[in-house]
């Protein structure tokens, strides 16, 4: 019984760290099989520019959810910093100036969702909430009710473009990857928001400024989301103020898909890009094989209760399996 147990535990930790691969190959296999396009380069590349402003997003989500918190607000905000973005650059036609304007926006609104957080003590939940409808609001007052159009060739090319084949915006997902991922794992900031996901009282007990890690997360968070306003803009050569509409909920869908936990604690800012791609070729298929978009509503919903699930069994046999050693 004991041995079963066991084994029962070291499959939870073999997925926590590698079940992303296998549901991947699972989802390649069943796009393949499913519909003759989906493995046609093309579509492939189609595959990597649609998700890659969740990607973005989800580098940031995968550190909120790390240390305990969660932003619903990310996808206003991604939809405020393409505003912005549109906006500085048809005034000065300067791309550098409107892309460190959307970082700052974005950083701002980051910002204040840490602050009421973190140091005034609210929920994450209802403070995100709050500011998902407040920014949403002054993406409209600014951009004047309607889309502003013009992004600038260099954002367009960013979102866009190819070199030698590959999508220019995988190379930037790529590059903040692997960036994010040193700061999770080879620095001290990182080391302490796993730390605080784990048990924020330890945390704090063992001398770490809980207080202030989890408000530089949420900046960090608001900055991410300026970038993937930029590459938004991009995508679509505007400012949309309408846009951005549930963008939170796919960064968190990859996250939970690829072993990040909403309970805190567990992530891997890599499988959550993987667990992203999964999604987007979950989309793709079901597009591929003109499934109604009702239908695909009930499958998303389907594959957030499985992800949450399988977030519960692996993160309750790791605990057990701990507890037992």
């Amino acid at each position: 019984m004991k041995s079963k147990k066991f084994q029962n535990a070291s499959l939870a930790e073999l997925y926590s760290r590698y079940g992303i691969l296998l549901i991947l190959v699972v989802a390649l296999i069943a796009g393949a099989i499913l519909s003759p396009a989906f493995l046609v380069p093309s579509n492939l590349i189609s595959v990597a520019k649609n998700v890659g402003v969740y990607a973005i997003m989800a580098l940031g989500m995968t550190r909120l959810l790390i240390g305990g918190g969660v932003d619903l607000s990310a996808g206003s905000n991604v939809a405020m910093c393409s505003v912005v973005a549109a906006v500085v650059f048809n005034s000065t036609e300067n791309s550098l100036l409107a892309l460190v304007a959307a970082i700052i926006v974005g950083a701002l609104v980051g910002a204040i969702n840490g602050y009421f957080i973190s140091y005034i003590g609210l929920l994450a939940f209802i403070v995100t909430l709050a500011t998902q409808m407040t920014v949403r609001g002054l993406a409209y007052l600014l951009a004047g009710g309607a889309p502003v159009f013009g992004a600038g060739d260099t954002f367009v090319f960013l979102a866009q473009g190819n070199v030698l084949g590959i999508p220019m915006i995988l190379v930037v997902v790529l590059a903040a990857t692997a960036i994010m991922a040193f700061v999770m794992s080879r620095t001290s900031h990182g080391r302490y928001l796993y730390a605080i996901g784990g048990n924020a009282e330890a945390a704090g007990a063992s001398g770490i400024n809980v207080k202030r890690q989890l408000f530089i997360n949420y900046v960090v968070m608001g900055a991410i989301c300026g970038l993937a306003g930029v590459i938004y803009a991009g995508r679509t050569n505007s400012g949309l103020p309408a846009g951005g509409v549930n963008f939170e909920f796919e960064a968190i869908i990859g996250c939970v898909l690829g072993g990040t936990s909403m309970a805190g604690g567990i992530g891997n800012v890599v499988c959550s890009i993987i667990g992203v791609f999964v999604v987007g070729i979950i989309n793709n298929v079901m597009n591929l094989c003109s499934v109604n978009a009702f239908w695909q509503q009930v499958v998303k919903g389907i594959v957030i209760l499985v992800a949450v699930l399988l977030d519960v069994f692996t993160r309750n046999a790791i605990m057990k399996s701990t507890k037992k050693r």
